[in-house]
């Protein structure tokens, strides 16, 4: 089974230049973790994630381990510091710039093995061969699908 047959296709995009704040306000309302940055042309420019913003919210030290006890961190006051930090800056500021991207032609198979080596985030973007963005893809889309031909007893590949 191909990527284009099972991918997302109603997506909600955002701009590099909207603020961080703003695209985390429409992820919640639309009930997302993630948003495929695209360009004014439709070209994949990133990802911003809920996974992407944190990242930049929890301090260094905390990530890296140099703080043995962080049980005792004044920790909603940095974190808090943190975001009000980035909440208005630019989505490029945060976003990975370097998100896994794949095509319709690929096999679930392919994504699927890819998706678990990437190991950053549970999703790919897919994009046609000039990087527009066609679709996104996740593992429980797969694992959907998986459960729902093992429900209806079809085992066609095709």
């Amino acid at each position: 089974m191909l990527v284009k047959n099972i991918m997302v296709t109603k997506l909600t995009t955002a701009y590099v230049d909207e603020h961080v704040c703003d695209a985390l306000d429409r992820m919640r309302q639309e009930n997302l973790r993630m948003l495929p940055i695209v360009t004014e042309d439709n070209v994949v420019a990133g990802v911003f994630s809920t996974f992407s913003v944190m990242a930049h919210v929890v301090p260094d030290y905390i990530t890296s381990g140099d703080l043995q006890q962080v049980t005792y961190a004044p920790d909603m006051g940095i974190l808090r510091r943190h975001y009000n930090k980035m909440a208005h800056k630019s989505i490029g500021a945060v976003m990975d710039k370097n998100p896994l991207l794949v095509h319709g032609k690929d096999s679930l198979l392919s994504v699927a093995a890819a998706l678990t080596a990437y190991g950053k985030h549970e999703y790919a973007i897919v994009v046609d061969e000039q990087q527009h963005l066609s679709g996104v893809i996740s593992a429980g889309d797969i694992l959907d699908r998986l459960r729902c031909i093992l429900k209806e007893g079809d085992v066609n590949d095709a």
